[in-house]
Protein backbone atom coordinates (compact mmCIF):
# COMPACT_ATOMS: atom_id res chain seq x y z
CA UNK A 1 0.00 0.00 0.00
CA UNK A 2 1.52 3.74 -1.12
CA UNK A 3 0.68 6.44 2.37
CA UNK A 4 0.36 9.24 0.17
CA UNK A 5 0.70 11.50 3.67
CA UNK A 6 -0.39 12.32 6.50
CA UNK A 7 -2.37 15.32 8.80
CA UNK A 8 -0.53 14.58 12.18
CA UNK A 9 -3.59 16.26 14.28
CA UNK A 10 -7.02 16.95 13.50
CA UNK A 11 -9.66 17.59 16.35
CA UNK A 12 -12.85 17.29 13.57
CA UNK A 13 -12.28 13.93 11.47
CA UNK A 14 -13.04 11.64 14.53
CA UNK A 15 -15.79 12.16 16.73
CA UNK A 16 -15.16 12.36 20.34
CA UNK A 17 -11.07 11.52 19.55
CA UNK A 18 -8.10 13.51 19.16
CA UNK A 19 -6.65 11.76 15.80
CA UNK A 20 -4.14 12.33 12.74
CA UNK A 21 -5.26 11.36 9.69
CA UNK A 22 -3.75 8.94 7.05
CA UNK A 23 -4.02 9.54 3.31
CA UNK A 24 -3.86 6.25 0.73
CA UNK A 25 -3.03 6.32 -2.61
CA UNK A 26 -5.36 5.36 -5.58
CA UNK A 27 -9.29 5.82 -6.07
CA UNK A 28 -11.53 4.20 -8.80
CA UNK A 29 -14.09 7.38 -8.40
CA UNK A 30 -13.82 10.79 -10.21
CA UNK A 31 -15.55 13.10 -8.49
CA UNK A 32 -15.75 16.50 -10.61
CA UNK A 33 -14.74 18.03 -6.64
CA UNK A 34 -12.53 16.08 -5.66
CA UNK A 35 -10.58 18.01 -2.97
CA UNK A 36 -8.00 14.66 -2.84
CA UNK A 37 -7.31 14.45 -6.49
CA UNK A 38 -3.38 14.53 -6.65
CA UNK A 39 -3.92 10.88 -4.85
CA UNK A 40 -6.10 9.74 -8.10
CA UNK A 41 -4.02 8.48 -10.43
CA UNK A 42 -3.71 10.45 -13.72
CA UNK A 43 -3.44 13.87 -12.45
CA UNK A 44 -0.76 14.83 -14.64
CA UNK A 45 -2.78 15.88 -17.82
CA UNK A 46 -5.07 18.60 -18.78
CA UNK A 47 -5.67 20.12 -14.74
CA UNK A 48 -6.25 23.20 -12.97
CA UNK A 49 -4.79 24.34 -10.24
CA UNK A 50 -6.65 26.46 -8.03
CA UNK A 51 -4.19 26.55 -5.13
CA UNK A 52 -0.98 24.79 -3.86
CA UNK A 53 -1.99 21.52 -2.34
CA UNK A 54 0.53 19.35 -0.50
CA UNK A 55 0.18 16.36 2.36
CA UNK A 56 3.68 15.77 4.04
CA UNK A 57 4.50 12.83 3.69
CA UNK A 58 6.94 10.59 6.58
CA UNK A 59 7.16 6.65 7.79
CA UNK A 60 3.87 6.16 9.04
CA UNK A 61 4.76 3.87 11.75
CA UNK A 62 7.44 5.62 12.72
CA UNK A 63 5.30 8.29 13.37
CA UNK A 64 2.35 6.52 15.16
CA UNK A 65 4.93 4.97 17.61
CA UNK A 66 5.95 8.77 18.26
CA UNK A 67 2.56 9.38 18.98
CA UNK A 68 1.37 7.19 21.18
CA UNK A 69 -0.09 8.29 24.14
CA UNK A 70 -0.78 11.74 22.40
CA UNK A 71 -3.30 10.72 19.94
CA UNK A 72 -6.55 8.72 20.82
CA UNK A 73 -7.27 7.66 16.75
CA UNK A 74 -6.26 7.16 13.38
CA UNK A 75 -8.15 7.77 10.69
CA UNK A 76 -7.65 6.10 7.31
CA UNK A 77 -8.79 7.95 4.59
CA UNK A 78 -7.96 8.49 0.88
CA UNK A 79 -7.91 8.15 -1.53
CA UNK A 80 -9.76 4.70 -1.42
CA UNK A 81 -8.48 3.09 1.45
CA UNK A 82 -10.59 -0.32 0.56
CA UNK A 83 -8.87 -0.82 -2.70
CA UNK A 84 -5.81 -1.90 -1.34
CA UNK A 85 -5.82 -5.69 -0.22
CA UNK A 86 -3.16 -5.17 2.30
CA UNK A 87 -5.57 -2.78 4.61
CA UNK A 88 -6.41 -5.15 7.07
CA UNK A 89 -2.63 -5.57 7.89
CA UNK A 90 -2.14 -1.99 7.61
CA UNK A 91 -5.31 -1.39 10.18
CA UNK A 92 -4.13 -4.09 12.25
CA UNK A 93 -0.79 -2.81 13.12
CA UNK A 94 -2.03 0.47 13.65
CA UNK A 95 -4.68 -1.31 16.19
CA UNK A 96 -1.59 -2.92 17.92
CA UNK A 97 -0.31 0.10 19.06
CA UNK A 98 -3.26 1.21 21.11
CA UNK A 99 -4.91 3.41 18.75
CA UNK A 100 -8.93 3.47 17.66
CA UNK A 101 -9.12 3.20 14.20
CA UNK A 102 -11.85 4.93 11.84
CA UNK A 103 -12.51 4.36 8.34
CA UNK A 104 -13.53 6.77 5.42
CA UNK A 105 -15.02 5.34 2.38
CA UNK A 106 -16.74 5.93 -0.82
CA UNK A 107 -18.29 2.51 0.06
CA UNK A 108 -17.30 1.11 -3.40
CA UNK A 109 -15.65 -2.54 -1.89
CA UNK A 110 -18.14 -3.61 0.59
CA UNK A 111 -16.59 -7.24 0.63
CA UNK A 112 -13.08 -5.25 2.20
CA UNK A 113 -15.64 -3.19 4.66
CA UNK A 114 -17.27 -6.66 5.97
CA UNK A 115 -14.00 -7.77 6.67
CA UNK A 116 -12.64 -5.19 8.72
CA UNK A 117 -15.67 -5.26 10.84
CA UNK A 118 -15.79 -9.25 11.17
CA UNK A 119 -12.66 -8.96 12.11
CA UNK A 120 -12.82 -5.80 14.58
CA UNK A 121 -10.72 -3.71 12.91
CA UNK A 122 -12.14 -0.26 12.91
CA UNK A 123 -14.39 1.50 15.52
CA UNK A 124 -15.90 4.08 13.31
CA UNK A 125 -16.88 4.33 9.63
CA UNK A 126 -17.44 7.66 7.61
CA UNK A 127 -19.45 6.15 4.53
CA UNK A 128 -19.58 8.63 1.98
CA UNK A 129 -23.05 8.85 -0.31
CA UNK A 130 -22.21 11.28 -2.86
CA UNK A 131 -25.67 11.53 -4.65
CA UNK A 132 -29.42 9.76 -5.40
CA UNK A 133 -28.28 6.59 -6.79
CA UNK A 134 -29.29 7.67 -10.67
CA UNK A 135 -26.78 10.25 -10.63
CA UNK A 136 -23.69 8.60 -9.35
CA UNK A 137 -22.07 7.91 -12.47
CA UNK A 138 -22.69 11.60 -13.54
CA UNK A 139 -21.38 13.19 -10.45
CA UNK A 140 -18.55 10.32 -9.78
CA UNK A 141 -17.00 9.07 -12.85
CA UNK A 142 -18.11 6.35 -14.97
CA UNK A 143 -16.26 3.53 -12.47
CA UNK A 144 -18.43 4.46 -9.60
CA UNK A 145 -21.49 2.18 -9.24
CA UNK A 146 -24.10 2.62 -7.02
CA UNK A 147 -24.55 -0.47 -5.76
CA UNK A 148 -21.67 -1.35 -3.98
CA UNK A 149 -22.63 2.08 -1.94
CA UNK A 150 -25.88 0.39 -1.38
CA UNK A 151 -24.27 -2.68 0.06
CA UNK A 152 -22.16 -1.53 2.43
CA UNK A 153 -24.51 1.38 3.73
CA UNK A 154 -26.77 -2.21 4.35
CA UNK A 155 -23.59 -3.79 6.05
CA UNK A 156 -23.31 -0.84 8.43
CA UNK A 157 -26.97 -0.76 9.46
CA UNK A 158 -27.10 -4.46 10.43
CA UNK A 159 -23.56 -3.95 12.82
CA UNK A 160 -23.54 -2.70 16.46
CA UNK A 161 -20.70 -0.07 15.30
CA UNK A 162 -19.96 4.18 15.32
CA UNK A 163 -20.94 5.03 11.93
CA UNK A 164 -22.18 7.80 9.74
CA UNK A 165 -23.62 9.19 6.31
CA UNK A 166 -21.56 11.94 4.67
CA UNK A 167 -22.79 14.13 1.55
CA UNK A 168 -21.05 17.19 0.10
CA UNK A 169 -23.86 19.19 -1.53
CA UNK A 170 -22.11 20.37 -4.21
CA UNK A 171 -23.25 22.57 -6.66
CA UNK A 172 -25.11 20.46 -8.65
CA UNK A 173 -27.31 18.79 -5.80
CA UNK A 174 -30.44 21.15 -5.00
CA UNK A 175 -33.38 20.06 -2.41
CA UNK A 176 -35.00 17.19 -4.40
CA UNK A 177 -31.78 15.68 -4.62
CA UNK A 178 -30.88 15.55 -0.53
CA UNK A 179 -34.95 14.18 -0.98
CA UNK A 180 -33.91 11.64 -2.93
CA UNK A 181 -30.56 10.58 -0.70
CA UNK A 182 -32.67 10.91 2.34
CA UNK A 183 -35.14 7.97 1.30
CA UNK A 184 -31.99 5.97 -0.05
CA UNK A 185 -30.24 5.98 3.06
CA UNK A 186 -33.33 5.63 5.49
CA UNK A 187 -32.26 5.97 9.32
CA UNK A 188 -28.56 6.68 9.94
CA UNK A 189 -26.98 7.65 13.44
CA UNK A 190 -25.97 10.99 11.71
CA UNK A 191 -25.86 12.55 8.23
CA UNK A 192 -23.68 14.90 7.65
CA UNK A 193 -23.60 17.59 5.28
CA UNK A 194 -20.00 18.86 3.91
CA UNK A 195 -20.61 22.34 2.79
CA UNK A 196 -18.83 22.66 -1.07
CA UNK A 197 -15.69 24.30 -1.70
CA UNK A 198 -14.11 25.04 -4.21
CA UNK A 199 -11.07 22.02 -5.03
CA UNK A 200 -7.52 22.94 -5.65
CA UNK A 201 -7.23 20.72 -8.52
CA UNK A 202 -9.81 20.19 -10.99
CA UNK A 203 -10.06 19.23 -14.71
CA UNK A 204 -10.65 21.71 -17.21
CA UNK A 205 -13.70 19.97 -18.19
CA UNK A 206 -15.38 20.37 -14.79
CA UNK A 207 -14.94 23.99 -14.72
CA UNK A 208 -18.08 25.01 -14.99
CA UNK A 209 -19.58 22.57 -12.84
CA UNK A 210 -16.74 23.17 -10.07
CA UNK A 211 -17.34 26.68 -10.43
CA UNK A 212 -20.92 27.32 -10.40
CA UNK A 213 -23.31 28.62 -7.63
CA UNK A 214 -23.82 26.07 -4.65
CA UNK A 215 -26.45 26.31 -1.97
CA UNK A 216 -25.54 28.58 1.31
CA UNK A 217 -24.80 27.67 4.47
CA UNK A 218 -28.50 29.58 5.46
CA UNK A 219 -29.99 27.25 2.71
CA UNK A 220 -28.38 23.56 3.61
CA UNK A 221 -29.74 24.86 7.68
CA UNK A 222 -33.74 25.08 6.14
CA UNK A 223 -33.45 22.25 3.77
CA UNK A 224 -31.82 20.47 7.17
CA UNK A 225 -34.84 21.28 9.07
CA UNK A 226 -37.62 20.00 6.61
CA UNK A 227 -35.43 16.63 6.72
CA UNK A 228 -35.41 16.26 10.69
CA UNK A 229 -38.58 14.44 10.63
CA UNK A 230 -36.90 11.19 9.10
CA UNK A 231 -33.37 11.89 10.19
CA UNK A 232 -32.75 12.66 14.15
CA UNK A 233 -29.52 14.13 13.68
CA UNK A 234 -28.19 16.12 10.51
CA UNK A 235 -25.29 18.03 10.77
CA UNK A 236 -24.38 20.85 8.59
CA UNK A 237 -20.82 21.54 8.68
Amino acid sequence: MRIAGIQKTTLLDFPGRVACVVFTQGCRYDCYYCHNRTMVPGTNLGFCIQNSFSVPGTDLFSFLTSRVGLLQGVVVSGGEPTEHEDLPELVDGIKRLGFEVKLDTNGSSPMMVDELLSHHLVDYVALDVKAPWNRYREICGVRADPDTVEQTLHLLQRLDIGWEVRTTVCPTLDEYDMRKISRQIGQVPTWRWNPYRIPPLYKKSDADRVMATCASAETLRKWSIKLQVVHRKIVVG
